[in-house]
């Protein structure tokens, strides 16, 4: 899928990438950022925008893009329900960031934070190995040497109790599945003799088969032996991950490649409903797939077309909850290849609900600040969702820390 206004992970030039190799201040842990009097990043005109050059002895300047972006109100009046959207301010944080793996990790009880890149423009591009996690008050450095992965399928695994990343080390080598157990960060690439799925697609864990599923707007790579059938050279697939093994599923009909990709496409695991959903942002499909089959869900209104939202279930309310992205024209629901060209225009910061059979606009009192591909999860140790940075332009991300759900006592 062809964009006219990049995605964050797009055209930068890869020889500016950085691997976390950005400067700090001596006053903060590595891949921290003061949040007390924090000025958010900001990538679009109409924002007050500060350079800050960091500079540390013996190493090269990093510049950072620093902006005094502030939340709004919604643009129509709260509705009655006691949920909100409220700003915390925790001592320390993760850098500002997006396209970040992020889950909740049961066997923690805390949202885990991972990698994720920061900036595109003029300085430079910085992909992060740090992992973090949140307790519900605040932020923890965990590790410095997390798999520097950038939108790419990611999900909370509960039948090995452990936080997956699916990722490329590099251009001639085979996905590797990387695991963090809570203490380290762990794992293997795939056996050449294994078919694999691609790193561009989606992944949840799926409670009733006890293993991860993952869809792919692309067919994967076929594996290297002579007894194996090659894979279909196109189209999308489907896939589960039992803990050390990929299995390529056959459903009789599936979402097609149009549906998008990890940069514009939502998978969460319904509860109410018992299966896993789909969502392509730009198309406004919705998919269910049932341990077995896909099925597509006939939806009227809901979210405009977009890239980069995030969506979660809320297991507080019963239902699934999308919010921001990037505003986006072109997408076609039934395209049977991804040759389809986008048009970006503004950051997003509207928030839906999705009861099993219909979207439902919210309208909090409060709203946070446009963005896409930021990280968001819903944390059961408090009952609320997280949501933390993004982007909020082509070149800047945010590192601010909002919660949803019911007000403090």
């Amino acid at each position: 899928m062809r964009l006219t206004s990049r995605p964050v992970t797009g055209s930068c030039d890869p020889r500016s990438i950085s691997v976390g190799g950005h400067s700090q201040p001596p006053d903060q842990p590595p891949g921290t950022v003061s949040t007390g009097g924090r000025r958010r990043v900001a990538r679009r005109a109409g924002m007050a925008v500060a350079v800050a050059v960091v500079l540390t002895a013996g190493t090269p300047a990093t510049a950072r893009l620093l902006s005094a972006a502030t939340s709004s109100p919604s643009a129509t009046p709260a509705a009655a329900a006691a949920d909100d959207w409220s700003e915390l301010q925790p001592t320390i944080a993760p850098l500002p960031r997006d396209s970040a793996a992020v889950a909740y990790d049961e066997a923690s009880r805390t949202v885990v934070v991972s990698a994720g890149e920061s900036g595109c423009g003029g300085l430079g591009r910085e992909v992060y190995q740090d992992t973090w996690t949140w307790n519900g008050s605040a932020w923890t450095l965990v590790s410095t040497e997390a798999p520097p992965a950038v939108a790419v399928p990611n999900a909370y695994d509960g039948a090995t109790d452990t936080f997956d990343v699916l990722w490329f080390p590099g251009c001639a080598d085979s996905p590797e599945m990387s695991e963090w157990n809570g203490q380290v960060w762990g794992g293997a690439q795939t056996p050449d003799t294994q078919a694999e799925p691609d790193t561009d697609g989606v992944m949840v864990y799926d409670p009733t088969t006890r293993t991860l599923v993952l869809w792919s707007p692309s067919p994967g790579s076929s594996a290297n032996s002579t007894t194996t059938p090659p894979l279909p050279s196109v189209g999308s697939s489907t896939w589960s991950w039992d803990g050390s093994t990929w299995t390529e599923l056959s459903p009789a009909v599936a979402p097609p490649p149009s549906t998008g990709d990890s940069h514009d496409t939502q998978m969460v695991y319904d509860s109410a409903t018992g299966q896993v959903l789909l969502y392509s942002d730009a198309s406004q499909t919705m998919w269910a797939w049932d341990g077995s089959e896909w099925s597509q869900i006939a939806a009227t209104g809901g979210p405009s077309p977009r890239v980069g939202a995030s969506m979660v279930y809320d297991a507080a309310l019963g239902e699934v909850l999308l919010f921001g992205g990037n505003a986006a024209t072109g997408g076609t629901a039934a395209s049977a290849s991804q040759a389809e060209t986008l048009t970006l225009g503004a950051p997003l910061n509207d928030l839906w609900s999705w009861n099993g059979s219909a979207w439902q606009q919210l309208h909090p009192a409060t709203t946070p600040p446009a963005r896409f591909y930021a990280q968001m999860a819903y944390d059961p140790a408090s009952g609320q969702v997280l949501l933390f940075g993004g982007a909020v332009n082509d070149t800047a991300d945010i590192a601010d820390t909002w919660v949803y759900g019911p007000p403090a006592p």
